[in-house]
């Protein structure tokens, strides 16, 4: 392989022109130990160039090696794209298999490395739940050893190796009247179940989902607080509806995500696979179809969207796409399980991209301090954000 036709093959991923061909000949090349100094040098041009309005270190361009050869491998939500790279007012960063761009040029000032010196003991989320039986009595999941823990109207509910809860119906129960159940994650929680019928729910932070322990009824009803992706087992017979507070949802079989936290801007359905409607307590309704997404408040809204971005938490993933400072740090509040607080006017600031979340708070801070748009201070388990051209003297007493 030739430095010009590595460096060909590279240019062709930027732009994102590359046939299937050139991809795996690239994926080979980038997960092949010899070519790490080749690449290197590479990025270094390109990075160091006037478009860029920072210079990245050491530590940095390891971050970027590692998310190219991130973004060549092959996954089935994590598709092959070229990483944003520098344009008149587009700046781009990476973090271990994340990228973040800015979505404008600030003064160019020396960071201060607030994040990169605190909140390293602020972790990710993992698999944390409660459930809550019909008779109210609660089992903390992640404390739960594997296996059988407990029985709700001759159903039995399992603890599995993976983390997952799992029902398992006996047959000639549809005379016995269900009993309903609560699984709730915290702050800095999710969990993944499967129900009665067959449908896996994966349950976003700070979220709920009621349910009966089998479904004897003329359709399938669970209730949703929070954010949940859903794979519904097909049934023609039954429907599978779930209700939030502004909206229900009905379908027979399909992939979808619904975001319905009560701290954002309306309820958010997105579907990935097959057909949804969605249904205001107005009677009005809409049909999704794959790629698009319902906003409801008081209204429908349907939107064209790249539906990947939506289940991102199901895949460990951030995805930010040109987001507003806020909701990011909300989407940060629910995951890391912290109080976020704002000094200064940030209104303007706005992310794009992905980043893992299983890194810890301070390596995604310090990556979005590099930008030179925004600063953070971490205080215990807050985070106060302020802009980047205010001094932190001025704003922390």
């Amino acid at each position: 392989m030739t430095p010009e036709t590595f460096k060909s093959l590279l240019t062709g991923y930027r732009l994102g022109t590359l046939s299937p061909t050139e991809q795996q000949q690239l994926r080979a090349l980038l997960h092949d130990p010899a070519y790490r100094e080749q690449l290197e040098n590479l990025f270094t041009e390109d990075l160091s160039s006037e478009e860029f309005p920072v210079t990245l270190g050491e530590e940095a361009l390891a971050m970027v090696f590692e998310q190219v050869k991130l973004q060549t491998a092959e996954a089935k939500v994590v598709s092959f794209r070229p990483i944003r790279w520098a344009a008149a007012a587009v700046a781009v960063l990476a973090i271990g298999i994340g990228s973040f761009y800015f979505s404008s040029r600030p003064p160019a000032l020396p960071a201060n490395g607030i994040a990169a010196e605190k909140g390293e003991h602020i972790l990710p989320g993992g698999n944390k739940a409660v459930l809550t039986l019909s008779d109210g009595s609660q089992i903390t999941l992640d404390d739960m050893a594997n296996g059988e823990i407990a029985k709700e109207s001759g159903v039995k509910i399992t603890k599995t190796a993976d983390g997952r809860l799992l029902y398992s119906v006996r047959e000639g129960l549809s005379h016995v009247k269900p009993a309903y159940n609560t699984i709730t994650t915290p702050k800095g929680g999710q969990y993944q179940i499967a129900l009665p019928d067959g449908t896996m729910v994966w349950l976003n932070a700070a979220s709920s989902l009621k349910y009966p322990s089998s479904f004897t009824g003329k359709d399938r009803l669970v209730t949703l607080i929070g954010e949940g992706y859903f794979e519904v087992a097909k049934d023609k017979t039954r429907p599978f509806k779930v209700k939030t507070e502004e909206q229900e949802v009905e379908v027979l079989g399909t992939y979808f995500n619904i975001n319905a936290y009560d701290d954002e801007d309306g309820v958010k359905t997105t579907l990935i696979e097959g057909s949804v409607k969605v249904k205001l307590p107005t009677n009005k309704s809409a049909v999704l179809k794959p790629g698009e997404q319902s906003l409801v408040s008081n209204d429908i809204k349907i939107n064209q969207v790249d539906a990947n971005s939506a289940i991102d938490w199901k895949q460990g993933l951030f995805w930010f796409n040109d987001e507003s400072i806020y909701s990011i740090m909300r989407q940060f509040s629910r995951w890391y399980n912290i109080e976020v607080e704002y000094r200064g006017d940030v209104s303007n600031v706005r992310f794009g991209g992905q980043v893992s979340r299983m890194k810890n708070l301070a390596q995604v801070l310090r990556i979005m301090e590099l930008t030179k748009s925004i600063q953070f201070r971490v205080e215990g388990n807050k985070i106060i954000v302020m802009p980047y051209n205010v001094s932190s003297q001025n704003q922390i007493k």
